[in-house]
């Protein structure tokens, strides 16, 4: 790679890290081909960016960002996810460490909150936003459908 090219990649990862809502760090060693790109189809609808980075090039990239703290996660050879959904990510990266043993969740960084593997385990067990909407719905709408059943049932009576 020459140096033009990184330092393009470095300012578009910049740039993208200013509007993400969390930075997830993973190694992916003795992963197969295919596993890898299993795991990139199931987390593109959610992350701007699922790449191998050399550290270096992640470190300048974080810094003067709200993900700096993830700098200090690299040390081996790693892969970074970019999340415009995070907590959609820690359900998928969770799933598939379980699913893939070779994968070793590392750690990230979420609303402002450094997270270690047990942390992104944890907030994967949470229900999503879309699940907590339904069953908010679905507590306002129980009474009044069942308000509705029972002056059904009783103008049938009459």
């Amino acid at each position: 790679m020459k140096r033009t090219e990184k330092s393009n990649l470095v300012s578009s990862l910049h740039e993208l890290l200013k509007d993400a809502g969390g930075v997830f760090v993973i190694e992916n060693h003795g992963l197969t081909v295919k596993q890898t790109e299993d795991l990139r189809k199931q987390l593109k609808p959610i992350v701007s960016v699922f790449k191998v980075i050399k550290n270096r090039l992640f470190k300048l990239a974080v810094k003067d960002t709200g993900f700096a703290g993830v700098a200090d996660m690299m040390k081996r050879p790693t892969a970074v996810a970019i999340a415009t959904d995070p907590l959609a990510v820690t359900k998928v990266l969770a799933k598939f460490a379980t699913d893939n043993p070779k994968l070793s969740i590392i750690g990230g960084k979420m609303d402002g909150d450094l997270l270690d593997a047990k942390g992104i385990e944890q907030l994967s067990k949470l229900p999503s936003l879309l699940e907590i909407r339904g069953t908010i719905a679905r507590i306002l709408i129980e009474p009044g459908a069942r308000l509705a059943r029972v002056s059904a049932e009783y103008g049938k009576k009459n």
